[in-house]
């Protein structure tokens, strides 16, 4: 049954209880810990390919409504590492989408130290090899919003859990933009 649901593009739901992160409040704890003025806010994903496209519709969501710059760089945030490093933040922070090993929709909160472990990212090498390259240019703390994707088939739209995990991000940045006083995320 696994080897099915490579072939489809589908990601198995994990055993139990994810202990990712849960509600809006949760998410923007863990981002006010993180997030700086000057914080890069990196999504990424194929946005042709189901559940792939998670960080790109999170940075279409907050392009121009959050303080921070948000950089969707769909499958190669390679290519924007010298925008990024120019900019010199404090913080990176990246969207992908991630198998996690979770249920569909599952978000965490990860440290590049617990990424090392993870599942590849949907479109290619977990976001480690991106972040390596990045701290050996500029270091600068740096962390990873996961979202566990369901299918990832070429043509699809974002899968119901996965929608609803995006909308609760996009709402978690508006949400702690609105604390640090940014008239545009009301």
């Amino acid at each position: 049954m696994a080897g099915t649901e490579e072939h489809t593009g589908a990601f198995p739901a994990a055993e139990g209880p994810h202990g990712g992160i849960q509600t809006i409040e949760h998410l923007v704890e863990h981002l006010s810990a993180f997030i700086t003025p000057s914080t890069v806010i990196v999504c990424i994903g194929n946005e042709l390919c189901g559940d792939d496209g998670a960080g790109p519709a999170v940075a279409r969501a907050l392009t121009g409504t959050v303080p921070w710059e948000v950089i969707d760089t769909q499958t190669v945030p390679e290519s924007f590492l010298m925008k990024i490093v120019q900019r010199r933040p404090e913080s990176v922070f990246l969207i992908d989408a991630v198998d996690l090993g979770a249920s569909a929709g599952a978000v965490d909160f990860l440290e590049p130290t617990q990424i090392s472990g993870q599942g590849p990212s949907t479109h290619g090498p977990a976001p480690l090899a991106f972040l390596e390259l990045l701290h050996m240019m500029h270091p600068c703390r740096a962390a990873v919003l996961a979202i566990q994707p369901k299918q990832t088939n070429p043509g699809q739209p974002l899968s119901p859990p996965v929608a609803q995990a995006v909308a609760m991000v996009i709402e978690g940045f508006k949400t702690l933009a609105a604390r640090t006083g940014n008239p545009r995320a009301l």
